[in-house]
């Protein structure tokens, strides 16, 4: 699935099956989600409007059923890119699952990397509001 914020359509991959249900739940609450997370200014002139969720036609993919993870990381790129996803298919996944490996190993074994993360301070929060049920 991939959500665009500001055509604030719902692309749908699922190889013919269309879970409508599941999607129209979904597709229900993003605009409250996106709504919620706005500045309590912008939040009374904040329009909820309804996704709009179209079926993208899929051909014959992860027919081993494994790759779902690649396949994934695959499309999110090509779509950052721009790249066509037909460039991404069964008979080249596992090139692309070494690949993904190789990357993340040379990331963790990167030293100046390596020294990000040990001193990564995750930012302040504010603190959170508690209510009481009863």
């Amino acid at each position: 699935m991939c959500v665009n914020l500001v055509n604030r359509t719902v692309e749908v991959f699922d190889r013919g099956k269309k879970n409508n249900k599941a999607v129209e739940a979904f597709v229900v609450l993003i605009p409250r989600i996106v709504k919620a997370v706005q500045s309590s200014d912008k939040k009374k002139d904040f329009n909820v409007k309804q996704y709009v969720v179209s079926y993208v036609p899929m051909r014959a993919l992860n027919t081993s059923g494994n790759d779902c993870g690649a396949y994934s990381l695959k499309f999110i790129e090509c779509h950052l890119l721009g790249l066509d996803f037909s460039l991404v298919n069964d008979e080249n996944i596992q090139e692309v699952r070494h690949k993904i490996a190789f990357d993340l190993w040379e990331a963790a074994n990167d030293e100046a990397l390596q020294y990000q993360m040990s001193t990564f301070k995750p930012p302040k929060r504010a603190p959170e509001k508690t209510v009481e049920l009863f």
